[in-house]
Formats: structure tokens, sequence, C-alpha cells
């Protein structure tokens, strides 16, 4: 997801709390397929509250708890009278508009990981990090407004459907930690 800031306060050899910010990719852009041009732009990221069990005495910790998303993506294109652009077997002509948007299902989604911690020296630490978090699958809206409301609704509820395949999204971390 990008540059991350994370703090942790460990209660004991087995026992710890952390926080991560994501701050995610952001992307603002244009892209062409099939010459129509597309206004795309959209953040992966979000926080997370963990707690970490750390088994014995080595590194090795499984953790578990929530991750509220702010991730979104949306795009915008506009009709050309070369290129029409067709939704549901409707066709939105010259200067006609349809967006649209996409989201985690789930606003707080659960994140399970898995992790280990390397101790370099007294002040340092290098971490990786691999899991999944629970997002439900990804909601999609679209507004096409020189379309008919039920075929453009008929679409969303294709697309939903298709993509409630998608219900957790991989989760990997490489962290370095300085310690004061």
């Amino acid at each position: 997801m990008g540059a991350t800031h994370e703090g942790a306060y460990r209660f004991n050899q087995n026992w710890a709390v952390r926080g991560v910010i994501a701050g995610g990719i952001s992307a603002n852009g244009t892209q062409s397929v099939d010459c129509v041009s597309y206004t795309t732009p959209g953040q992966l990221g979000g926080f997370a509250l963990l707690a970490d069990y750390y088994t014995g005495s080595s590194g090795f910790r499984v953790s578990g708890g929530a991750f509220v998303s702010n991730t979104n993506f949306s795009g915008s294109t506009t009709a050309t009278a070369a290129n029409p652009i067709e939704v549901s077997g409707f066709t939105a002509n010259s200067g006609e508009t349809v967006s649209t948007e996409i989201e985690f299902t789930r606003k707080v989604s659960p994140i399970l990981t898995v992790g280990y911690d390397w101790n370099i020296g007294r002040t340092f630490k290098l971490s990786g990090e691999i899991g999944a978090i629970g997002m439900g699958g990804l909601n999609v809206s679209v507004d096409a407004p020189a379309i008919a409301a039920n075929e453009v609704a008929a679409e969303v509820y294709n697309i939903n459907d298709e993509l409630s395949a998608f219900g957790v999204y991989p989760y990997l971390a490489i962290t370095g930690t300085f310690r004061f």
C-alpha cells in the first residue's frame, strides 16, 4: 500500500499492539483503451489496529485486528462520435459521460497476518509480514445519465456479482524500525 507509519507497544514477551497508517498509493491520471480516454483518480490505503502474539522467544508472530479503509478508485469518460460507449447494450453518444466508483464493500475489515521480526543490534529491527484483509468484495457504482437507470442498475448488479468473488485483499509488509 505504499509508505506507512507504524507505532507499537510490547506488553511482554508474547503480546504487543500496533497501529499502522497506510498512506497508500494515490493516482490521478488518464488512460486510453480502444481509443477511448478515461480519467482515473484513486487511492489505496487506510489504518490498521493489530494485536500481535509472539510464539516462544522467537521473532515469529501471528497478528489480527481491524483495517479501516479509505481505498477508492473512480473513472469517467466522455463518448465521442468516433467512440460511443456501450453499457448493458445501450449506447452513450457523443458528449455523454459515463462515470464509475469502486471501493471496498466493508469500511472496517478484519485483517490476519503472520510475520517475523529480526533484531539487528539494540535499536534496529527488520520485519516481514504477509496476510489478508477480509474486505468482503468490491462495490461498484456507475453513473450514466444518458442511459436508462434500470439498464445501468442491471449492469452494476452484474459487475458487483462478478467482483463478490474477491473477498480478501492481500497484505504484504517489509518494515524497518528504529527504537529510541
